[in-house]
Formats: C-alpha cells, structure tokens, sequence
C-alpha cells in the first residue's frame, strides 16, 4: 500500500457509491441536513479510529488557517455538489465537478506557479470535456423533474461552482497533511464543517426531521464520503501523491455506470467521450504536476 495510485483507486470507488447514495440522502432528509449528518458521522468515525489506534494528536496552531480553509471550502462545494445530483442527473454533475484538478491550474497561476503548454493543453482538454458532457446529456422523453432545461443549467452551475472550491480546498489540504497528517486533517475538516452547517440549519429555523428509514442511508453516506477524503489525503501524503489525485477522478465513472444501472438515467456515447476527457486530462495534470 505504498503505492499512491492505489490510495487513490479505493478513493475513486468510495466516492462514486457515495455520490449515488448522497441523491437518496438528500431526497430523505434535505441537502444541508444530509450533508451536516455526512460531517457528523465522518467526525466521529475518524475520532473513534483515531482513539483506539492510539494516533496522536497535534495541537499545534501555525496550520489552524489551513484547516479553516479547507473546512470552508469543504462546505461550500458539498452543498453545491449534493443540491446538484439531488435534483439533476447524476450522470452530469458527477463528471463535471471532476474536473476540480483542472480549474487548480489557474488557482496556482494565482499563487505564482508557471504551469507549462503542457499543462495548459490538459485543462483545455479537460474543460473541453465537461463541455461535452453537459452538451450530449440526452434530452429524457419521461417526465423527470431533473430534465427540465433549467435544473440541467442549474446542474451545471452548482457542479462548476463546487470544482471551483473543491479545487481551492485541495490546495490547502496538502499543506494540511503536511502539518497535522491525513487523519487529524480530516477530523478536523469534518469538525468544522458539521459546526458550520449546524449554525446554518439553525439560523435557518427549519424543522429537522430524521425518519428511522433514513439512518441507514445517511451512515453510509456519511461512512464512504469521509473514507474517501482519507484514502486520498493518505496518498496524497506518499512519494508521487499526484498520482493519487489521477485515480481518484475515477470516481466519476463509477458514478456514471451505477447511475445508468440503479438511477436508469441516459448516457449517450458522446457523454461518455466526453467522461473520457475529464479522466484524460486530469491524469496528465496530475502524471506532469
């Protein structure tokens, strides 16, 4: 397992159940309580592992604006996501939000890195994709709600929008790890973003309800989330951690083939061209830093 492709693979197949389970959570119990219960569920599964493994903890405070950070943006681009594949096709926002490695491109121009042609030549083929995808989504002859021309723009919007955070998070995540390590990085993430979202549904004054039938769904949800930013933050953390970020965009495709399977959503030939290209092009990213 010192392989950080591997790490990555196991990231990509947690993340594409999860994304599929996240659309029966959010339809269960709503976007911000689902994905408050993921933070909550993920918090203490981590705690508890980390308690009876006997891993240490690190109080040290010169990376606490890391972990704000990617808390922040943590829970900005779930709700986005999940409002996405709650109401619109999962075959869509899935592969769209994959493209998160390639919007990091123009992030770290920001931050003063000279990304080569080469570079540059991968995130145009990547966004090329997403393009793709969102153009050859097929038009459903049923009546389905979630292709309606505008919740299929709305789809696009919020998936962009969380790449964008997603991408933002992932750059401070690797100075994270290289504090507090993939564990306690994680713990904390879920720590702040289930405080955050709690104050949100609170200040929103809604009414919460947690139907028994529901408990099932959100502990999954919340288990294969969580295990898939440690699978990943772990490879990340190991010699060639790029390569952890070029598998886990695998999840994509998982996503797409169990939402054809158990959603019945359609997928063209031309959509599926186009998951090739976010796939492709975030890999050579990835394989050329």
């Amino acid at each position: 397992m010192e392989s950080a492709a591997a790490w990555g693979a196991g990231c990509a197949l947690s993340w594409g159940i999860s994304d599929i389970i996240a659309r029966f959570a959010g339809r269960s119990v709503g976007v911000l309580v689902a994905t408050c219960t993921m933070m909550m569920v993920g918090a203490a599964l981590i705690a508890a592992i980390m308690a009876a493994s006997g891993q240490p903890f690190d109080w040290r405070l010169d990376g606490i604006h890391w972990l704000v950070g990617i808390g922040g943006g943590t829970v900005i681009g779930s709700i986005f996501f999940y409002h996405a594949i709650t109401h619109g096709p999962v075959s869509l926002a899935s592969p769209v939000v994959a493209c998160y490695p390639a919007i990091a491109v123009p992030i770290s121009v920001a931050l003063g890195a000279r990304p080569d042609p080469l570079h540059w030549g991968a995130m145009v083929a990547t966004m090329g994709g997403v393009w793709v995808v969102a153009r050859a989504t097929p038009a459903s002859d049923r009546t389905a709600p979630e292709y309606a021309p505008a919740v299929i723009r709305r789809t696009i919007l919020f998936s962009l929008i969380a790449a964008a955070t997603f991408a933002a998070s992932l750059t401070a995540a690797d100075r994270a790890i290289d504090i507090y390590g993939p564990w306690q990085t994680v713990l904390m993430v879920r720590l702040i973003g289930f405080v955050a979202l709690t104050a949100i549904v609170l200040a929103r004054r809604e009414r919460v309800r947690l139907p028994v039938r529901a408990w099932p769904i959100l502990a999954a949800f919340g288990f294969l989330d969580t295990l898939g930013h440690l699978l990943l933050y772990t490879g990340l953390g190991l010699p060639n951690g790029e390569y952890a970020i070029v598998a886990s965009v695998g999840y994509t495709v998982v996503t797409v083939v169990l939402a054809r399977i158990f959603l019945r959503e359609p997928v063209s030939a031309l959509q599926w061209g186009g998951v090739a290209m976010v796939v492709g092009g975030v890999g050579v990213l990835a394989a050329f830093g």
